[in-house]
This record gives structure tokens, C-alpha cells and sequence, in this order.
């Protein structure tokens, strides 16, 4: 089957190849001179992209056109070293460079998202209408963004109206198949003289749907969404701009599951000189969700402002900038005893500079002052050395951290029917502060910390090939990881675990593991076969592996069975596997080709994962092992094909997981795992008119 596979896919190609030969135009008409991407993410200043001393991508406006993808998620999918988890409980999270979901910050426009009730973003209420480029930085970036760009940091970046522009488009999107799907979106964009705007709306609803029959209830509801944008600029004069933008989305699940997400930035810019620069940012945002769950009502509600002025001065073949900012955090939920507020002030400098020819050095550093936390700071330094204008070196160093966020603090959560609470450790120490089995233990959590090491290679030996090659490494301290209180060993088994609580149920917390490693080695590379088809791929290999657990099987305490009915054995370090919800080997493979003559394009993009496990399942202490029942590997296939209509309409049809893959395991622990991995194939086609 998978050899099947392999021959209609290199069919395809060669029939794409074939057809780009056939239909070759004049080389005036197609040939356009590339130029350098600008990135504002890495440095939070105007850089070339390929002058960047740290591992930076790039997702252009053009690329998430021709994928047909309506939602960021399905976007960021594609892209080297980023994965998307999906667990039992179905929370769906990005992980970067082996680094869980909640260590990357999520940007719009370099302003943060929240509402991050499971250490996830749902990325589903972004949509793509309006999106010009998609930035990835990896590797810590808390030198600029501070806690939760321990890993690294996605940002979104809008579309801005650009001089004398006055255009619109209005697009009709529907997808069936495993899941049925219907959006409608349009955008409006206008600049002239002093005046810029921007308007947008997007309407997505689809229908409930079950990846998994053998379980009870659906993968997912029926849901209804909107979503609306709006983005004004304004010239004072050449020295003073101002910009607003407004962001507001709303869904209802299967009417019993609703989330409201707002977002409200001003800034202004003020050139002091032709050197010197102040930005002032006002940014406000709210995210809420109520919901309804076996009669009892849920309340996330979340609000951060954030005011902050930065300043760039530019000088001869150096800049510095440097910012100060507070941010004001609270969040009101159901599972907590009051109203929780976090308030901090932070301040951070970077200064770009070239020390010698050739080279271009980065180094900066933060300061986060918190008031439920200690202090933080985070320093970073990179470098690129060009040889040649063939090869560049890359080597970054930085230090990230990740404070503790509301629900590891003050969580207060009981499950009588799973017969177990989950606390807070503020939460716990409150409550039961004075018990035996919990005076010892600390009363805080310290903000979890990395070290991030980056070396990378640009090598470009020809015109039309480039090739990168980044190898990482991030040693996590500190990691705040769930665990399980234990009786005291004065108490007899019918005793509960604390007063007040069932005899039987178990009590959890909140606790800062030693050590983390995420570490592994990165390769993409993009190819121009010809003017018009294009070839790129990438691949990831990844190693984890928690030091703690490390000590437990090299001290022999840690006993597996390699089936149920087998005797116990002890597990040696090369049983070990890694931390959960990781995978090994990540790969992806994208070929586009263009008939410029009669306005045509299709593309061809492969994603594979191989295996992982989501946890423990032969009682090993928790620890992932080569034994346990994993998810196995799946390669995912989308084709998806364009052609403009009369210079202004484009239609767009495709097919998402081509071959059906659904990952089907053999063991016995995921008879039907397409709950977790959330597949299923779909066809979907759109039509966009452009004004």
C-alpha cells in the first residue's frame, strides 16, 4: 500500500514536471527578481530575513492561499519542526523544537493572545483571510517577549494597506467529506494620502463529526463562528503615525460551549529624528468562554492590558532598542476560590551590531519583575558570519523562562466521579498548609527556566537551491509538573489523603521537576527546478528525556512488563523512549507548480510523524518506554489546485489526506486512534472574486 502510494505521488510529479516543460512562456514574463523577506519578530526591528542570526521562518501570504486552508492551525501543520498534539482529553496544542504548547507565544501584530485554559491556544478561532506573513522564531525568545516564549514565538502579521490601494475580495469556502465545513469571508483595504484601512469578516460554521465510532459521543460539535477585524492608520505628518487595530471573535458549540475573543491595540509612532524613534503601544484584550457540562455550568474569564513605549535609535552600522511595559493579568474561573491578578513590570535593551566583516552580532536581555513570583532575567546573545556570500554560520545562546500561570498556582478542582482533586499549590498550601504529608513541601513554584542553544548553516551553492541545517539544544530547569500527594506513613488505608476528602481519592499538585532536555537537528531546503515548479522539504529529528527519570532507571528501581500476562522486568536506558506526545522523526515534502500562461498552479504537500506515545500504559512510574502502546506514524497527503477566472475570480479545489490515512494501530490500547489523531479525508473548493 505505502509502495502505491510512493508510485502515484512520483507520478503526479512527473506529470507536473512534464506539463511546467510543455507550457514554458517567455523568460521576461515569469522571471521576477526575489527579494528579501523582512522579519520584525526575531529583532522587534525591520531585518532581512536572510541577514537573521537566529533560526527564523517564514509563511508568505501566497503560500497560505495556495494550501486552501482556512484556519492557522492547518497552516502551521506544514511547516519543519512544528507539530500539533492532540491527547486523550482532545486538547490540541503547537510544539516547537520538542518544546510543549505552552512555551510558545502566540502573537497578532506582536501583541500576545491568552485564554489558555490547559496550557493550550485554540488556534482554530485565527482565521487566514487577512494574514500577510506568518513568522517562527525558535529557540527561547524571552530577551524581548518574556515568559512564554521559553521555546519560541509565532506571530502573525496582518495585512496593512499600502499607498493609493483600494481593492476587496470576497471568498466562499466549503469543505465535505470526514468533516463538513462552510466559511465566508471578505476584506477590504484602502490607503490614500494620510488615511489607511483595513475591514474584514469571516463566518465558519461545520458540522458535528466522529472520528472515533467505538467511543461514545462526537469527536467534535457542531459550531458556529464569526469573526470580524477592523485596522486604521492615520499620517499626522512624516513624523508622527498612528495605528489601531480591533479584533473580536465569537463561536457557540452545539449551543452549550461559547468563547468570546477580543482584541484592542493603539500605537504611535513618533520619529524623534532621522535616528531616533518612540513607539507608544496600548493593548487591551479579554478572552472568556462559559460552558455547560453535565448540568454544571464553566467560567474562563481572562482580561490583560498592557501599556509600553520602546525606542530605536539607529546608529552608524549599529541600532539599539529598548523598551519598558506593565502588563495587568487576571483571570475569574470556576475552579478558583476568588478573582486571581498577576501585575508585573518589565524592561529589555538589545543592541545589533556588526564587530567585524562579515559578522553581524544581537545581544540583549530582559528584566520581568512579578508580583506572585521571583524575578526574572533573561539575556540572549546571536551571531552570523557570511563566507562568501555561499555559507552563513549561525549560533545563538539564550536563556527563556516561563512563570507559573494561574491554574498551577490556584486551581481547586474535584472530580467526584474520577475520585480525584487536583490544587493549586497556593491553593493547597491554604487549605491544608498544617497537614503532615504537605508542611514540607514548597509553598511556590519557581518560574520554570531554559538555556537554548542554536547552530545553524545557510548554504547556497547554487541560485535556485538554498539549504538550511539548524541543530538545537534546551535544557529545561525547573519544569512544573503534575504530581500525586501521598498518604503520611503514620495513617492507616482507610484514612483519606486530607480531611474533608473520600477515602480512596486521590489529591493532585503542582511541582517543579529538576531537569529537561529537548535537543535534535533541523533540515529544510527549497529548490527551483524551473521558473515555474518549485520543490521544498524538510525533516526533524528530535530527542527528549527527563533527567529525573534517567536517575530511576539507572538506579534499577523502575520495573516494566512487556505484556500484560509477562512477568515483571527491570528497564534499562536503552528501553527509554522520551517525554510523551513526542515524536522522533518529522518530515514534510511540498512541490508547486505554476502555468503562468493560462493562470493555473497545484501543489503537492506530504506531512509524515512517526510514532508516539501519549502515556505510560505497563505501570513503568509514568515513564515512556519502547513497551507501551504508541500512536503509530501517519503520513498525511493534500493536493489541492488553482486557476484564475477572467483576471479576477479563483477557483480553488482539493483534497486534504488524499489516501484516507488514519493511523490504525495494532495494539490493543488504540483499536480506533483517529480521536487523537483527528484525521479523516475531506474535499473542499472555494471561489474568491478580487475587486
Amino acid at each position: 500500500m505505502f509502495l502505491n502510494r510512493v508510485v502515484i505521488l512520483f507520478f503526479l510529479v512527473l506529470t507536473s514536471t512534464f506539463f511546467s516543460q510543455q507550457r514554458v512562456v517567455e523568460k521576461d514574463s515569469v522571471k521576477v527578481n526575489t527579494l528579501d523577506e523582512i522579519v520584525i519578530t526575531a529583532t522587534r526591528t525591520f531585518r532581512q530575513l536572510s541577514s537573521l542570526p537566529m533560526p527564523v521562518s517564514i509563511i508568505c501570504k501566497k503560500q497560505i492561499q495556495n494550501t486552501g486552508s482556512t484556519r492557522l492551525k492547518d497552516i502551521l501543520l506544514e511547516q519543519t519542526g512544528i507539530n500539533f498534539v492532540t491527547d486523550r482529553s482532545r486538547f490540541t496544542g503547537v510544539q516547537l523544537q520538542g518544546m510543549s504548547a505552552e512555551y510558545t507565544m502566540i502573537l497578532i501584530d506582536g501583541v500576545p493572545l491568552i485564554g489558555r485554559s490547559s496550557g493550550n491556544l485554540d488556534l482554530n478561532r485565527i482565521t487566514v483571510n487577512n494574514i500577510k506573513q506568518i513568522e517562527i522564531v525558535k529557540g527561547p525568545s524571552s530577551s524581548l517577549y518574556g515568559s512564554e516564549a521559553l521555546g519560541g514565538v509565532i506571530n502573525i502579521i496582518t495585512e496593512k494597506p499600502k499607498q493609493n490601494t483600494a481593492k476587496a475580495d470576497l471568498s466562499y469556502f466549503t469543505r465535505v467529506g470526514a468533516r463538513d465545513e462552510l466559511d465566508l469571508n471578505g476584506n477590504f483595504v484602502y490607503r490614500k494620502t494620510k488615511l489607511g484601512l483595513v475591514v474584514g469578516f469571516n463566518s465558519n460554521s461545520g458540522g458535528a463529526f466522529d472520528f472515533s465510532p467505538k467511543t461514545l459521543g462526537n469527536t467534535s460539535e457542531a459550531y458556529q463562528s464569526y469573526s470580524t477585524n477592523l485596522q486604521l492608520t492615520y499620517k499626522f505628518s512624516d513624523k508622527i503615525r498612528l495605528l489601531t487595530s480591533q479584533r473580536y471573535f465569537y463561536e457557540s458549540q452545539n449551543i452549550v460551549n461559547i468563547q468570546r475573543d477580543w482584541n484592542s491595540n493603539f500605537e504611535l509612532n513618533h520619529l524623534i529624528s532621522e535616528n531616533l524613534s518612540l513607539d507608544y503601544t496600548f493593548y487591551a484584550t479579554r478572552f472568556k468562554t462559559e460552558s455547560q457540562f453535565d448540568g454544571s455550568q464553566s467560567l474562563f474569564n481572562q482580561t490583560l492590558f498592557r501599556p509600553e513605549i520602546r525606542a530605536t535609535l539607529n546608529l552608524i552600522n549599529s541600532s539599539l532598542n529598548a523598551g519598558v511595559g506593565m502588563n495587568f493579568d487576571a483571570l475569574d474561573r470556576t475552579f478558583f476560590d476568588k478573582k486571581e491578578t498577576f501585575n508585573s513590570k518589565y524592561l529589555f535593551i538589545q543592541y545589533d551590531f556588526n564587530p567585524i566583516k562579515n559578522m553581524n552580532a544581537v545581544v540583549g536581555a530582559r528584566f520581568d519583575s512579578h508580583n506572585k513570583y521571583k524575578s526574572a532575567f533573561s539575556p540572549k546573545i546571536s551571531t552570523i558570519y557570511t563566507i562568501k556570500d555561499v555559507l552563513k554560520v549561525k549560533a545563538s545562546v539564550g536563556f527563556g523562562f516561563k512563570a507559573p500561570d494561574f491554574r498551577q498556582l490556584f486551581f481547586n478542582f474535584i472530580n467526584n466521579t474520577g475520585g480525584y482533586i487536583v490544587l493549586g499549590t497556593r491553593t493547597l498550601h491554604e487549605l491544608y498548609g498544617n497537614e503532615p504529608n504537605v508542611v514540607n513541601l514548597d509553598k511556590d513554584l519557581k518560574p520554570e527556566s531554559s538555556v537554548g542553544y542554536n547552530l545553524g548553516f545557510e548554504f547556497e551553492p547554487i541560485d535556485d537551491l538554498k539549504i538550511n541545517i539548524n541543530l538545537f539544544r534546551n535544557n529545561i530547569k525547573d519544569l512544573i509538573n503534575t504530581a500525586s500527594l501521598q498518604k503520611p506513613n503514620n495513617t492507616s488505608s482507610g484514612t483519606p489523603i486530607l480531611p474533608g476528602l473520600g477515602i480512596g481519592t486521590s489529591v493532585f499538585y503542582y511541582e517543579n521537576r529538576d531537569q529537561v532536555l529537548t535537543q535534535g537537528i533541523e533540515f529544510d531546503f527549497q529548490y527551483k527546478i524551473l521558473d515555474n515548479l518549485k520543490f521544498s522539504g524538510g525533516y526533524q529529528f528530535l530527542q527528549t528525556e527527563d533527567q529525573e527519570e534517567i536517575n530511576k532507571i539507572e538506579s534499577g528501581s523502575v520495573f516494566f512488563r512487556k505484556t500484560p500476562s509477562s512477568s515483571s522486568e527491570i528497564l534499562s536506558k536503552s528501553d527509554y523512549f522520551g517525554l510523551p506526545n513526542r515524536s522522533k522523526h518529522t518530515a514534510n515534502a511540498k512541490f508547486f507548480y505554476t502555468n503562468y500562461k493560462y493562470d493555473f498552479s497545484s501543489n503537492i504537500r506530504l506531512i509524515y510523524r512517526s510514532k508516539y506515545a501519549l502515556f505510560d500504559t505497563n505501570d513503568s512510574q509514568n515513564i515512556i518506554d519502547k513497551y507501551d502502546d504508541f500512536v503509530k506514524g501517519n503520513l498525511q497527503v493534500n493536493i489541492a489546485f488553482n486557476k484564475m477566472l477572467l483576471g479576477m475570480v479563483d477557483l480553488q479545489v482539493g483534497i486534504d489526506n488524499l489516501f484516507d490515512e488514519k493511523g490504525l494501530n495494532n495494539q490493543s490500547l488504540f483499536p480506533n486512534n483517529d480521536s487523537v489523531l483527528l484525521l479523516g479525508r475531506t474535499f473542499y473548493g472555494r471561489l474568491r472574486f478580487n475587486f
